[in-house]
């Protein structure tokens, strides 16, 4: 059964499944830092439980294509639902019980059923043929728009749903919103995964390309330095600007609708300007994210700030990604980019890690002057990796 061009049901449900995953990451990204500032035993370690999800993410990616390989996609896709709702409902019982620990542990299995999902827009494109597989990875990846309305709202009206604890209401919502993608999942029909005989380059053949290694350093860095700045976000808003838990909430909205939302045109503009300019305009909008964060406290200045990061990470990322599916044959891509969403996931996890010490220690505009150091660095690695991008990634 096709809904719209070349969109199947089987494409709809991983859609779906991605944006109630995306509804638990934002409610994490708007409120767990808040909730790691009241629980935290140290201030170093108030981005502890947010970060903890992004390097779970890293650590299950291996093993759950190995597991799939086995299993099959659909039970280890409902595992990774099951894990998470009981990773949810473990965050709001540790805020029930004031623990600390606990509420790290929990964040742990939110961030291992998130490390599954990532598999949901490979597992969409499986289904799909020829010129019809990237239509499907973005109708995926645009679940995130549906997230950045649903995810921020929960957030911010669930803040108070329990009495006398704050933030725990947000995440019994977010477990049960959860589950509503066993079903979805229950119903997917899914190819078996192929295997490849072949094993194709050594990753060391990889390490010494420039177009690769271009590719790779925006993606991971533009990713770490929107994790850096974003983890903060709701630390300077509501605890240092002392705006209220809705500003929070809305800057955070518009902040993961502006990731998402390019998705629907910047495959596009790739195609139609090439991958290095729009690189460079995502550069841009990071260097414009930072001169306005660095212009003032109010709501709007945030808003804008976040929103310009939320661009410019879609067309890091896009672009870096891109770069990196390009340099590599089929019967080695799988391999590659495991290795690559490796690197990409440990400089979030690094990132996020450091973003609540900083900002405790030396504040917002040390955090924004500082964000030029990794700015700089992509805009090397794109000069001296250009005369390559072209003729590697063609």
């Amino acid at each position: 059964m096709k809904l719209f061009d070349g969109v199947s049901a089987t494409i709809w449900r991983m859609g779906l499944s991605q944006a109630l995953m995306m509804t638990v990451m934002n409610v994490n990204l708007t409120n767990t830092a808040l909730v790691g500032s009241l629980l935290a035993p140290s201030p170093w370690l108030i981005t502890l439980p947010l970060s903890i999800q992004f390097i779970a993410v890293m650590i299950a990616t291996i093993p759950a294509s190995l597991l799939m390989a086995k299993f099959g996609r659909r039970p280890v896709f409902l595992a990774g639902v099951i894990v998470v709702s009981i990773g949810a409902f473990g965050q709001a019982l540790s805020i029930l019980t004031g623990s600390f620990i606990p509420l790290v542990f929990s964040s742990f299995l939110v961030g291992l059923g998130q490390g599954v999902a990532q598999f949901y827009r490979y597992a969409a494109a499986d289904t799909a043929e020829g010129a019809d597989k990237a239509k499907a990875v973005s109708f995926v990846l645009l679940g995130g728009l549906v997230s950045a309305i649903i995810g921020p709202e929960i957030a911010f009206r669930t803040v108070d749903l329990v009495p006398n604890s704050l933030y725990a209401g947000c995440f019994i919502v977010t477990g049960l919103v959860q589950m509503l993608a066993i079903p979805v999942i229950w119903g997917l029909k899914l190819p078996p995964i192929q295997r490849l005989k072949t094993q194709g380059r050594h990753i060391s053949k990889f390490l010494v390309m420039p177009s690769f290694l271009s590719g790779l350093i925006a993606a991971a860095l533009g990713y770490g330095l929107m994790t850096f700045l974003m983890t903060a976000t709701p630390l300077q808003i509501v605890d240092v600007s002392k705006l209220s838990h809705e500003a929070n909430a809305r800057v955070i909205q518009w902040h993961v609708f502006a990731m998402f939302a390019p998705s629907l045109f910047s495959g596009i503009l790739i195609a139609k300007f090439g991958v290095g300019k729009i690189l460079w305009v995502g550069l841009a909008c990071y260097v414009l994210a930072s001169i306005t964060a660095l212009s003032g406290n109010e709501f709007y200045t945030y808003l804008i700030a976040l929103i310009l990061l939320g661009i410019g990470w879609n067309f890091l990322y896009v672009g870096g990604s891109s770069i990196i599916a390009n340099c590599t044959n089929p019967e080695e891509r799988g391999r590659v980019q495991g290795i690559a969403d490796f690197c990409i996931f440990s400089m979030v996890a690094t990132a996020s890690m450091l973003s609540g010490m900083i900002h405790n220690q030396l504040g917002w505009v040390f955090m924004m002057t500082i964000a030029f150091v990794p700015i700089f660095l992509i805009a090397v690695s794109l000069i001296l990796g250009r005369p390559k991008l072209i003729s590697e990634t063609t």
